[in-house]
């Protein structure tokens, strides 16, 4: 079997795993093939708030796994000298809500952030309240666009491929890889015809605000997010719809959310509206699958995809996962040895 692995698709996912692959198995070449890379891909559009929730998997234990060792990797990355190249930035704030209390108890995450604590009294009329249910903590920000380039940037420096490729049938990639880790996200649907896959639409403003420092969520996917140089305003949950064309109305219903809770933003001067489709599915799907071609031919492919809005939260620990169930099929094998 070849020494070489292929990744299909360049979002967070992708080129968090390629890196992860490099780490755990250095004497491998790691090829990425994609058609989108940066800021044409989904990961572009997210707002980059590590907060994972609602993620569910065919083995649960495995949830904590991937959110501990992401967040183990951002802090890491927040604390070093590459903090600023990697787009990651510290940013406390506040999540309010009235009809869900486990949005703010932050059950899958709060272990991973310090300076957690609920909100009590007076803190709760804050930003548009008065709010049943509040809490406050202090967590990472990575911005996408500056990540994906740094990621791309280390998986290159250690000797990692690039391809410009539309892969439209992983069976072609048999003879030229030993395995393949599937990270094409809302691709899967088509390209290993996964019917679960579903696009969840969310719209996003960026505006200047930069008088502001801490980050507020609230009810129906409203949001405020400051990054370095904008603040993004959210946002949607449109499951089932494929449009990509930003809506004026939407666009003025996240206005007048963010600015119930933040005044002053129905004055800040818009940049962009931008939208993006969550791949969507009912559990991550991330395990290696045996591909049964022509003859007695096979190809290990090892599925990483379907993380839906939690792609950056996720990216890392998924992404580590997939590449020590890539050194599995190498080991057993025999393409790698211990």
């Amino acid at each position: 079997m070849s020494t070489k692995i292929a990744i299909v698709g360049a979002g967070i996912t992708g080129l968090s795993t390629a890196v992860c692959l490099q780490d755990i198995l250095p004497e491998v070449e790691v090829t990425i093939l994609a058609d989108k890379f940066h800021e044409e891909t989904t990961s572009a559009v997210a707002a980059g708030l590590f907060r994972p929730d609602h993620i569910s998997a065919s083995d649960p234990a495995d949830v904590p796994r991937w959110i501990e060792s992401s967040a183990k990797r951002y802090w890491s990355l927040y604390r070093s000298r590459d903090a600023h190249l990697a787009g990651i930035f510290q940013i406390s704030g506040y999540v309010f809500s009235n009809d869900d209390p486990d949005l703010p108890a932050a059950k899958q995450y709060r272990d991973f952030v310090p300076n957690y604590r609920q909100l009590s009294g007076r803190e709760l009329d804050d930003a548009g309240g008065p709010w049943r249910y509040g809490c406050y903590h202090s967590t990472v920000l990575v911005e996408p666009l500056i990540h994906m380039r740094y990621l791309r940037r280390e998986f290159e420096k250690r000797g990692g491929c690039i391809q410009r490729l539309t892969v439209e049938d992983l069976s072609v990639l048999h003879g030229q890889f030993g395995a393949v880790v599937n990270c094409s996200g809302l691709g899967a649907r088509r390209l290993v015809g996964d019917d679960s896959m579903a696009p969840v639409r969310g719209q996003l403003l960026r505006v200047r605000a930069p008088w502001l420092k801490e980050f507020y969520m609230g009810e129906n996917t409203t949001y405020v997010y400051p990054n370095s140089e904008s603040v993004v305003l959210g946002g949607t949950r449109e499951s089932g719809e494929w449009d990509v064309t930003p809506s004026k109305a939407v666009s003025d219903s996240i206005m007048a959310r963010c600015s119930k809770m933040i005044p002053a933003i129905q004055d800040a001067e818009i940049i962009s509206a931008s939208v993006g489709l969550r791949p969507w599915r009912p559990t991550v799907r991330l395990e290696t699958e045996i591909l049964q071609l022509e003859g007695d031919k096979t190809l290990p492919v090892i599925h990483n995809y379907g993380h839906a809005g939690n792609g950056i939260s996720l990216s890392w620990g998924c992404g580590v996962h997939a590449a020590t169930l890539a050194q599995e099929v190498l080991l057993s094998s025999g393409s790698v040895v211990h």
